[in-house]
């Protein structure tokens, strides 16, 4: 694009739709976060992050998120996409949204189209359908909060529930 030379320093309105380009791109992004005995408490790995400082708002591709619980990994959630602001205190996942649960031998799987994950509290929410599939039982409901402290679920509305215990 051309612009005079007299343009060059002029302030312009910051541009906050989906035509803004981005102040800064980061590619294979790494950020751990410790809680306040300094033990790791979430990690979050990106393909590739685009940071819009003017609207305070982060936009990610393929993020991977492992929440922790005394050292050990409990939750990896992976998304197509994450939206956040710069503090990072929401994430808003789209796109085949997977929470899966780390160190037992048989792992809830939860799928749902978005979610908002808060990894500084290890809460997950969602008012669209969701699948968790776990050994023997599928589960779908419309809605779900989760609180990955402590493995509690809450499925907020049309619940359905198949179990199949195992055969001999």
């Amino acid at each position: 694009s051309y612009s005079g030379w007299d343009r060059w320093f002029e302030s312009e309105p910051p541009q906050t739709g989906e035509e803004a380009q981005p102040d800064l791109v980061a590619l294979a992004v790494e950020q751990v976060s410790f809680n306040e005995k300094g033990e790791k408490h979430y990690q979050l790995h990106a393909a590739r992050m685009l940071q819009f400082l003017d609207a305070d708002r982060n936009h990610m591709f393929q993020p991977d998120i492992i929440i922790f619980r005394e050292q050990k990994p409990a939750w990896k959630t992976t998304a197509a996409e994450a939206r956040s602001d710069s503090q990072g205190e929401e994430l808003r996942l789209e796109g085949n949204v997977q929470i899966v649960q780390q160190g037992v031998e048989q792992a809830a799987v939860m799928e749902t189209a978005t979610m908002t994950l808060y990894p500084k509290t290890s809460h997950a929410t969602t008012q669209d359908k969701v699948v968790i599939r776990q050994h023997g039982i599928y589960i779908e409901a419309l809605g779900l909060d989760a609180d990955l402290n402590t493995n509690k679920l809450t499925l907020k509305r049309q619940v359905t529930s198949i179990y199949e215990p195992e055969k001999s």
